[in-house]
């Protein structure tokens, strides 16, 4: 199933998306992992362009460079051995790489539920603003709340835990490091036997 839908290029739900993307952009990294970062959109200078979620770009080098402090990637490259997942709540970038439309994130929900559904992740990272309010529709029951209270701050859904990121390009070194010493202990019992 996961196959089949990388090989998906051709959707046209959202006329303005289809009209500005290079290409549809789903998730990448280690399915098995148990462990998904969730974005909100394929960057214009990243992503768009490489077709990888947060590579190519600044948002994508701060966040790769979070990843291999914790241990979830091999190196900073856009291809490296990751032992995560990560997605975006929507698959193409928006016109002028804006936020994208509640219509929009609708339209991408299935995309999303699909590697969520397939995935069964234990810990997810919602990345941004729009990451945390779709998390929160599935897994808490409703929007938890602003990205800069909940970023860094563990929260219980159902049969996951949740760890809200400010979205790289809006992230502090002082973030960055509250969100890495949040991260490295459910991180590291993951790996516990």
């Amino acid at each position: 199933m996961m196959i089949s839908l990388v090989q998906q290029q051709h959707c046209v739900r959202c006329p303005a998306l289809v009209a500005s993307r290079r290409r549809i952009v789903h998730g990448y990294g280690d399915v098995m992992s148990g462990i998904v970062f969730v974005g909100e959109a394929p960057g214009r200078h990243g992503a768009d362009q490489t077709g990888i979620p947060f590579s190519g770009d600044r948002s994508g080098r701060i966040l790769r460079r979070i990843l291999v402090r914790l241990g979830l990637a091999s190196d900073e490259t856009a291809t490296a051995s990751l032992r995560c997942f990560i997605t975006n709540t929507v698959r193409c970038c928006p016109p002028g790489n804006r936020t994208p439309t509640a219509a929009e994130v609708q339209s991408c929900r299935e995309w999303l539920d699909t590697e969520l559904d397939l995935i069964k992740p234990r810990l997810l990272v919602p990345v941004g603003r729009i990451a945390l309010q779709e998390v929160g529709k599935r897994y808490l029951e409703g929007a938890p709340g602003a990205i800069r209270t909940l970023h860094a701050t563990v929260l219980r859904g159902r049969e996951v835990t949740i760890l809200p990121m400010m979205h790289p390009a809006r992230i502090s070194r002082v973030d960055a490091e509250a969100f890495i010493a949040a991260m490295q202990p459910l991180v590291d019992r993951r790996n516990e036997p």
